[in-house]
């Protein structure tokens, strides 16, 4: 339930960040540490320039990209539950705060690739284990 949020922020005009539909089959877009109307859409409406057409002829509405869409453009894994313990013993983090956290994040494979390259050429950095 926790990955079904997303930003409900109203498209706003070109002339603001996010305000564009993704393209399914290019570059993610950056996932940006505040999402205040800077997500992008996962589907424009028809009006405001949407190109998915086999989804909007579905009765698919506008919105913008989900929580678990944003996680997955910075890899993380699709069981990942984002809960910040102290601030809601109770579940799952608002849509706000998961944003802000996915944001702030170094995605998970380039943070892992970056940890085996440094494994892989330990003693050459920093000399022999003793």
């Amino acid at each position: 339930m926790s990955q079904r949020k997303y930003s409900k922020a109203k498209f706003m005009g070109s002339h603001c960040q996010g305000q564009i539909e993704v393209e399914l089959n290019s570059i993610a877009p950056t996932i940006r540490s505040e999402h205040h109307g800077n997500i992008e859409f996962r589907r424009l409406s028809a009006e405001h320039g949407g190109k998915h057409f086999d989804e909007l002829n579905k009765g698919l509405k506008e919105r913008r990209l989900s929580i678990r869409e944003c996680a997955r453009i910075q890899t993380f894994p699709d069981d990942y539950d984002f809960v910040i313990p102290s601030s809601n013993p109770h579940g799952p983090v608002c849509a706000s705060d998961a944003y802000k956290i996915i944001g702030n994040a170094v995605p998970c494979l380039l943070a892992y690739n970056i940890a085996k390259r440094l494994e892989m050429n330990w003693t050459k950095y920093f000399g022999e284990v003793k």
